[in-house]
Formats: structure tokens, sequence, C-alpha cells
């Protein structure tokens, strides 16, 4: 079939992804950039949770669904290593033997990853839908109500003789 497309588009929240990224490249000193994109909260493949997992893509696109959304192209039939940072019981990184971060990888083919961002998304989106208006509103001013009182004694604290000019 030749119309048959060679790539699996995914799309993602501007927030999820990172564009541009530099670094040195080791073995030459010359400067480069790489993608990076993030696979939000309550997404699963095959019954694991990938939440937070992250993957390089070659190219971001803008997307078609606006400015605030990218496309990223993934090839049908190359596997999207889905990589994140094993945390101890601290919350640190945990270190290998060389002192570098250990990462938990999972292999997953294209296809499966649209497929967990879609059901992701009517998700998050079902779940929006649930909660009444009037919850949402109490929700937003009890948080802004709590940032307000742990703003307080930062305030107190600062007396204005003492700026000075």
């Amino acid at each position: 079939m030749p119309n048959e497309s060679k790539s699996v588009y995914v799309t993602l929240h501007k927030n999820f992804v990172r564009e541009g990224i530099s670094y040195t490249d080791r073995e030459t000193g010359e400067q480069r950039t790489f993608n990076s994109a993030t696979m939000p909260r309550g997404t699963s493949i095959d019954g694991r949770d990938v939440s937070f997992f992250e993957f390089s893509p070659l190219y971001v696109n803008e997307s078609r669904k606006g400015e605030d959304y990218r496309d990223i192209p993934l090839l049908k039939g190359r596997e999207v290593w889905l990589q994140k940072t094993v945390l101890g019981e601290d919350g640190n990184p945990v270190l290998d033997a060389d002192g570098g971060k250990v990462r938990e990888t999972v292999k997953v083919m294209p296809e499966q990853v649209r497929l967990a961002l879609d059901q992701q998304r009517q998700d998050y989106l079902a779940s929006l839908k649930q909660r009444s208006l009037h919850d949402r509103a109490d929700a937003a001013t009890r948080g802004a109500l709590g940032r307000a009182q742990d703003d307080q004694p930062r305030r107190q604290g600062l007396a204005h003789d003492d700026i000075p000019f």
C-alpha cells in the first residue's frame, strides 16, 4: 500500500515536551541538541504504569490541535525506550557501582505509546467531567487560601525600615 504511513504520530501537551536541550558530545566536544518527552500521570501500557517515563524523540512538530500541543512522529517498526531514574526510599536517585544513576527501561512499540496516551487523555477528560464546577472552584479556593497562609510568616519577617533606599 503506497499511502501507508511509516510513522505513528503521538500528540502531547507542550508541558510534557522539552525541545532543543543542549549538551556537549563526549567524543567530539561538539554542541548538540536533543528533545525529551515525558509520559503524563496515569499512563499505562499493558497494565504497567509508565507515568513520568521519558523518551527522546528525534523530531517534535507543531500540532494541528493547537499551539499548546506537539506532534511527535515515531517510526512504526522501531521500539521506543521509555526510561525513568530509579529513586531510593529517601527520594534521591539510586547510583550504580560507577556512580551513574540507575534507570528503569521499558521497551514498547510506537502504536502502544499512541494508544496509551489516547486512553490516558480520555480518562483525564472523563475525570474532569465527573467533578462539578462547584467542587473545582472550592478546591481552587482552598489551594489559594493555603498558599496565602504559607506566605504569612515570610511577610511578617520583612521590615520596611530594613530596606536601605
